[in-house]
């Protein structure tokens, strides 16, 4: 059956995209250059791409600063200028860190609930920072950042514009897990050199990055095999022998006299306190089959048993043989839906020569909406198209849901259930937060956890502060913790 779908998939994609305005970056066949000036103008591309697939954290300016700061310092050590070298914070809850050609560099903010020192995040930071001044990102194979979710066949990959062609190429099943960067072993070790060496000229304590990975690998260890998948570590097991010769040749660096940015532990911590742990409720959150947007003010439910994954752009919802999907996202303009209907289909009938089987306004609840039907006839089992537009309040939403006809009740039932979020329904959405507790002291993990309402198990909590659960806390000692809060509550209120 989805060989069958390829099939519809050929002769709609490229039109549809052309159609709805989605997805404008350039064919990226030559997506690496072969010089670093070709790096950085083409690293550009990537840069969108990550935004749109993963989006950034801007919810933390103090700790977005904090990591330009970090960066920029080891990035003067580096010294090499072919590269324009940025850094930012990914939305992203597995711990996880990248580099793109050109000189961007991605931390996500599940990381960042781990570190415990500056010494660690420059670390990461010098070793990514390597990777981009040796060409590491350069020399990959695209493959290595895109793995595939329908694993559409190259000629229609050939038409789908990237923006959300590679949306859809990306693994759902990892639901927006890490991007895994396909070292060599090689690149792996240049990269733990060079940027110990780094780190140790600006200050810092090379072995940190040790203590950082094994706390990662720890974290990622304890978690479901579903999440394993998406982080760095499915692909790159850590090893004693590479924590060894980090702390190695950390040892025997002559350090310089640079003070850390964070002059203490507390200064440290509290640039990261208030971050979202897992979700993130400002782009939306899924409970269950029902996906709700508090920020926008919308819900929607998702055909029951379908993987759900979102986006920055999209709300995708696909069938579990990957036969059928659905597609949600903003309309770019706020305007009446008859008349982004009409657009769309104009837009079909110049670029693709498609006509709908019919187009009509309806309801959807009590919103004003527009849908227009489109039929494929061509493979041995009939495909349909059915894309709505709906304005709720001040948004334009657009439904795109595609697959044969037994799956047509079940999109146009979901469909049907956009609306908006009551007052009520939006303060009841709660996610998790990193919180930074002080210790009283004569106190261990397990009363920690039950003194302030910490979700995570005492274990967990250990692992993340480097501690063993039943470790009595000095007075003053930090710890941190999540706790569920509500989306709107204040980052850094407690």
């Amino acid at each position: 059956m989805v060989a069958k779908m390829y099939g519809y998939l050929n002769r709609w994609y490229q039109v549809i995209l052309l159609a709805t305005g989605i997805g404008l970056f350039p064919a990226r066949a030559q997506l690496f250059g072969s010089s670093p000036k070709k790096d950085v103008e083409l690293g550009g591309e990537v840069a969108q791409e990550v935004e749109q697939q993963l989006g950034l954290y801007t919810s933390a300016p103090e700790a977005v600063a904090y990591l330009s700061a970090v960066g920029g310092r080891l990035a003067v050590a580096a010294n090499d200028s072919r590269w324009k070298f940025s850094f930012h914070i990914l939305d992203q809850e597995e711990p996880n860190a990248f580099a793109i050609p050109g000189g961007g560099i991605y931390v996500s903010r599940g990381l960042l609930g781990l570190i415990n020192s500056e010494d660690e995040l420059a670390g990461v930071l010098a070793h990514e920072i390597a990777h981009v001044t040796e060409r590491h990102s350069a020399k990959q194979q695209r493959k290595g950042f895109l793995p595939g979710l329908l694993s559409v066949p190259g000629n229609v990959v050939g038409m789908v514009s990237p923006g959300l062609g590679a949306v859809i190429n990306a693994p759902v099943d990892a639901a927006g897990g890490a991007w895994v960067s396909h070292y060599s072993r090689g690149q792996e070790k240049d990269a733990d050199r060079i940027g110990i060496r780094t780190a140790a000229e600006t200050g810092y304590n090379g072995e940190a990055l040790a203590e950082v990975l094994e706390r990662m690998e720890a974290v990622v260890n304890s978690q479901s095999a579903e999440k394993r998948k998406s982080s760095i570590f499915d692909s790159h097991p850590m090893t004693e022998t590479r924590l060894t010769d980090i702390r190695k040749r950390a040892a025997g660096l002559k350090r310089g006299s640079d003070q850390p940015l964070a002059m203490d532990k507390a200064s440290l911590l509290a640039k990261f306190d208030g971050i979202w742990w897992e979700d993130n409720p400002e782009q939306g959150v899924f409970r269950g089959g029902r996906f709700v947007q508090p920020a926008v003010g919308f819900g929607i439910d998702l055909p029951q048993g379908w993987t759900n994954r979102n986006t920055p752009m999209y709300v995708i919802s696909i069938e579990p043989a990957r036969n059928a999907l659905e597609l949600l996202s903003i309309a770019d303009l706020a305007e009446d839906p008859e008349v982004l209907g009409k657009k769309f289909i104009a837009q079909m009938r110049k670029n693709g020569r498609i006509e709908p089987i019919s187009a009509e306004k309806i309801t959807v609840g009590e919103f004003p909406a527009f849908v227009a039907r489109y039929q494929e006839k061509s493979a041995r089992e009939e495909a349909y198209l059915d894309m709505t537009w709906v304005t709720i309040n001040k948004n334009s939403f657009q439904m795109m849901s595609y697959g044969p006809e037994k799956y047509r009740e079940m999109m146009r039932a979901s469909v049907a259930t956009l609306r908006p979020l009551s007052d009520q329904e939006r303060g009841e959405v709660t996610a998790k937060r990193l919180r930074v507790v002080m210790s009283p002291g004569g106190e261990n993990l397990f009363a920690v956890g039950k003194r302030t309402g910490n979700v995570w198990s005492a274990e967990f909590t250990g692992l993340v502060n480097d501690l063993k659960p039943d470790t009595e806390l000095s007075q003053g000692q930090l710890v941190k913790i999540a706790r569920e809060e509500g989306w709107g509550v204040h980052p850094h209120s407690q």
